[in-house]
């Protein structure tokens, strides 16, 4: 089966990058390499990285130059040899030993320039899964689901990607929303229902959720230069704005 680049961006989460390294050397499929995107560290996460790497040479460590966490992702696909490419980043996990080797079945067989598979966040008191049935996604599709995937549950083409010229970093939290919208205009996409990963919370998207859905928007009205469109836009960013500021004051009343 094909050679899959593993991309694992890193910094100041020794932790979390020896869960994602122990779920990725728990897969049945085992042709993979790890590109671990390390950030200048005030903790051991590189040094680990550094020892990971010793003992498998299917790891390449990489010393992030400090540009950001798109830049980084960047630097994985500018030196990633899979045919396929993941992002799992440190403290993301697969979520069975199976779902790499599922993952890349299904990529193979449809021919796609992107797979999007369900994913589950595990918290402290609860766990969201987050699945859809299985569907050729347009890029309408994609841009108008509120759980459309996380890069966490996305298996890309490295060669679309290389094509595209990666993630935008102009958008500095929803890059990733953007990069699947180009993938899927220039060689489609499939959504299935098995859940790929298990993502951990509190991340950028959790902390600056009004700027990531703002973000969203302007990659819509960039994206599809439509007048109708672009107002479709706008109701549904008001409209996902307004669900989260409801269910926060019905957490937290006053």
């Amino acid at each position: 089966m094909a050679l899959v680049s593993i991309i694992t961006i890193v910094k100041d989460h020794v932790t979390g990058l020896r869960e994602t390294f122990a779920s990725l050397n728990e897969q049945v499929h085992k042709d993979w390499e790890m590109i671990i995107v390390a950030g200048i560290s005030k903790d051991s996460t590189l040094k680990l990285a550094k020892e990971i790497s010793s003992r498998d040479t299917r790891i390449k460590v990489i010393e992030e130059s400090g540009q950001g966490i798109y830049a980084a992702m960047n630097e994985g696909i500018q030196n990633a040899n899979g045919e396929f490419s993941w992002f799992m980043n440190a403290g993301d996990r697969f979520a069975n030993a199976q779902v790499l080797e599922r993952a890349l079945l299904e990529a193979s067989s449809t021919k796609v320039g992107l797979v999007i598979g369900g994913h589950r966040i595990d918290g402290d008191n609860k766990r969201q899964v987050y699945s859809y049935p299985k569907k050729v996604l347009s890029e309408f599709d994609f841009a108008f689901n509120r759980r459309g995937g996380c890069h966490q549950s996305m298996i890309f083409r490295t060669q679309v990607l290389n094509v595209i010229g990666g993630f935008n970093t102009d958008f500095s939290l929803a890059s990733d929303f953007d990069l699947a919208l180009r993938v899927i205009r220039l060689a489609g996409a499939v959504r299935v229902p098995e859940i790929y990963a298990s993502v951990e919370p509190g991340g950028s998207a959790d902390q600056f959720i009004f700027s990531v859905h703002r973000q969203k928007h302007q990659i819509r009205k960039k994206f599809f230069k439509k007048i109708l469109i672009t107002l479709l836009s706008s109701l549904w960013t008001f409209a996902a704005s307004s669900k989260i500021v409801s269910r926060r004051l019905l957490r937290f009343p006053k």
